[in-house]
């Protein structure tokens, strides 16, 4: 087993030492971002400006720290409002969330957030797209994606149609399941990438480790 391969293990198993409840001890927490401080390194891809299609794909959240250190015992599945997922463009309504994907697509720039939610007894699912675009204008700093997320969506489960979702999540009856945003100007430094992980450093703290998924996609085709 090479060096690379043997720290991705060890950051693997790491994030896989969460407490029953999906958070972490100080003594992981702090292992978490010892292994992930040796692992950046050795990326293979140091200019990603250079590989944007290496970098593109369907991508899973295994880590996620929201921020500063005092908020990093989130874990994946938590309990959120859709206020909070959608940039404030939904109302304050209780939420559990899931999974969260992300998907980059060179094609259209795409750079998108989608977040696998359902009702807080679980009861009632959807889909919360964040739409995104993405950039790489600065030739000094060809880890950086400058990320402008621009429209949110709940997209109804197969089946389920959008008045069923806006009863279920309690949603004014014909209100927009799509609402433009004000683009935030953001920015995602993608400081490790290779064919299975990647290593993201975001532009509020957060700390993100995200594993290649195969499949088409959900917001957008990567057949």
């Amino acid at each position: 087993m090479s060096d690379i391969d043997r720290l991705k293990q060890d950051l693997r198993a790491a994030i896989d030492a969460c407490k029953p409840d999906g958070t972490y001890d100080d003594t992981t927490f702090d292992r978490i971002h010892a292994l992930i401080g040796e692992l950046v390194p050795h990326t293979p891809v140091p200019r990603p400006l250079d590989r944007q299609d290496f970098v593109a794909s369907p991508w899973g959240s295994h880590f996620a720290q929201f921020g500063p250190r005092h908020t990093a015992g989130k874990p994946i599945r938590h309990v959120s409002s859709l206020k909070l997922q959608s940039f404030n463009a939904f109302g304050d309504i209780p939420i559990k969330v899931h999974e969260i994907d992300q998907e980059i697509r060179v094609e259209g720039h795409h750079y998108n957030n989608v977040t696998e939610i359902t009702t807080p007894d679980g009861a009632h699912a959807a889909r919360l797209v964040v739409w995104g675009r993405y950039d790489i204008p600065e030739e000094d700093k060809p880890q950086r994606y400058a990320v402008e997320f621009y429209a949110v969506e709940i997209v109804p489960p197969p089946g389920v149609s959008e008045a069923e979702v806006r009863e279920a999540f309690g949603l004014e009856p014909e209100s927009a399941l799509r609402r433009e945003l004000k683009p935030p100007k953001l920015h995602s430094d993608v400081v490790y990438c290779d064919e299975d992980m990647r290593i993201n450093f975001g532009s509020m703290g957060g700390v993100y480790v995200m594993n290649r998924k195969p499949g088409p996609g959900k917001s957008v085709d990567f057949t």
